[in-house]
């Protein structure tokens, strides 16, 4: 997930399939693993005759098996685009892309739900809707909370826009650009003001535009090149019959104290923005 690779690099791609001296082949299987590995390293996405000129194949050679993991889920698509998806991570996420992240988080994101008395979600891009991959209950499980391995809205929610405030400006553009056909001019015009006032002042602090009475508090885990690779967020919702738990403005400072630990422990210093 991190930015600091050369991702057009040639050593980094995907050698094709004729290029590989293989004991026992397996043409198909090869193919399909090609294209997998050659998305891995395209943040933008490729369209099948890139992918075809890339591995050194016809566009007839690839077409089926495009089409066949586009069906499972393993690719996405966007108009004539193709993207990979979390679907290698939602099928072995006992040893996910993301380890370190999960490792540094763990800890840190059940002690945010202890102290906060409210549950807490981690969430990563997945094409243009997030994936929630990891997630702590409230701790006397009474609350409100986000199923791990949910797919949530970008554009329209807290954890989604703090991903897009503090990505790469071309990727952030290119992701809302995606958005249109979804979602109504009236929150595009808003997207560009609150990513700014979001990167403003380090983190987002919205009414859910889900569900009524939940106040979403979001913010972003930084990699080494200041980019968000994720979002911390605390879906705060207050208790009418218990005045002992943490207001909205202690659960904030709470968990930017979480998303900063989480910071030092990956090993970035953007933090020190916040």
């Amino acid at each position: 997930m991190s930015d600091t690779l050369d991702l057009h690099s040639k050593s980094q791609r995907p050698v094709p399939f004729e290029g590989r001296r293989l004991p026992y082949a397996a043409p198909a299987l090869e193919k399909g693993l090609d294209i997998i590995e050659l998305l891995s390293t395209e943040e933008y996405g490729l369209t099948r005759k890139d992918i075809a000129e890339r591995l050194g194949r016809t566009v007839g050679e690839i077409f089926r098996m495009i089409d066949s993991l586009l069906r499972r889920g393993f690719i996405l698509q966007a108009a004539d685009t193709f993207f990979l998806s979390n679907r290698l991570f939602q099928l072995a996420h006992n040893f996910p892309p993301t380890k370190r992240l999960l490792n540094e988080a763990a800890p840190r994101m059940r002690e945010l739900a202890q102290r906060c008395q409210q549950s807490c979600h981690l969430t990563v891009l997945n094409g243009t809707s997030q994936l929630v991959i990891a997630q702590v209950d409230i701790p006397d499980g009474v609350g409100f909370s986000v199923k791990l391995g949910s797919k949530l809205d970008t554009l329209r929610s807290a954890s989604g826009r703090v991903l897009l405030a503090f990505r790469d400006e071309a990727e952030a553009s290119h992701l809302i650009a995606q958005s249109r056909e979804t979602t109504n001019v009236e929150e595009l015009s808003y997207t560009d003001e609150a990513l700014a006032l979001i990167r403003s002042r380090g983190f987002e602090d919205m009414k859910s535009n889900q569900f009524s009475g939940v106040r979403a508090l979001s913010y972003p885990i930084f990699d080494t090149n200041s980019h968000a690779i994720a979002a911390l967020t605390v879906p705060y919702l207050a208790r009418l019959d218990d005045f002992e738990r943490p207001a909205a403005s202690a659960v904030q400072a709470i968990l930017a104290d979480a998303a900063a630990q989480i910071n030092l422990a990956m090993g970035t210093n953007s933090v020190l923005s916040l």
